[in-house]
């Protein structure tokens, strides 16, 4: 009965790493299609994986959306980027972010690993809208948890917002710029072809002439 519940949790969760896998994927290229500066996306791309980075489970869409908003980003790939959080990539994340932050904060010892691991398995029960069952399921972690994750996600994640923007910013500007040359490349094509056909017809019209 254990080993039939553990390849159905198995299975849940490996068909939620497909649909984040193809999520993120088209994702990238609608990040790259995206209105609004260059800055204003990498800003946004940004703030999302500083959040992601964040024990704020339940809450993160609506933190990195209210942030990427209040300076002036783009929200949606702040919303998009949280999704780096997921049942899958939470034991490695959070378990990081809590070795790092213990190393700033002298709570008493936990296996992180078995309350992470208990912590994923209720967390694989609930949908993503169930928000609010998902932010009761991370305080029952405790202070001792929360915090060091706290803190080891905010250094974690600024690091990683740091790279993220200036290559962010440069990928967009410069996929913009490659969009732009292939717009003016068929532009002159297709000005080639008319002036072609706009000869041929004059040459015509003086042959039917002679």
């Amino acid at each position: 009965m254990q080993v039939d519940m553990d390849r159905r949790r198995k299975a849940r969760l490996w068909s939620r790493w497909n649909r984040w896998r193809v999520g993120w994927r088209q994702g990238w290229r609608r990040l790259m299609r995206l209105e609004g500066s260059p800055r204003a996306i990498a800003l946004g791309l940004a703030i999302g994986i500083v959040v992601a980075f964040s024990p704020t489970i339940g809450f993160q869409m609506i933190i990195a959306g209210f942030l990427a908003a209040a300076v002036r980003a783009n929200p949606a790939p702040a919303v998009a980027a949280v999704w780096i959080t997921n049942p899958l990539t939470i034991p490695p994340i959070y378990a990081g972010t809590y070795y790092l932050g213990r190393h700033f904060w002298a709570g008493r010892p936990i296996d992180i690993h078995e309350v992470l691991s208990r912590f994923v398995r209720d967390l694989s029960r609930l949908e993503f809208y169930e928000v609010v069952s998902q932010f009761r399921e991370l305080l029952e972690l405790g202070v001792d948890v929360l915090v060091p994750m706290f803190i080891g996600g905010a250094i974690i994640g600024l690091a990683a917002g740091a790279i993220s923007y200036p290559v962010t910013l440069i990928l967009v500007a410069r996929a913009r710029r490659l969009v732009e040359i292939g717009r003016q490349k068929l532009a002159h094509r297709h000005a080639e072809r008319l002036a072609g056909r706009q000869s041929r017809a004059a040459r015509d019209g003086r042959d039917q002439g002679d």
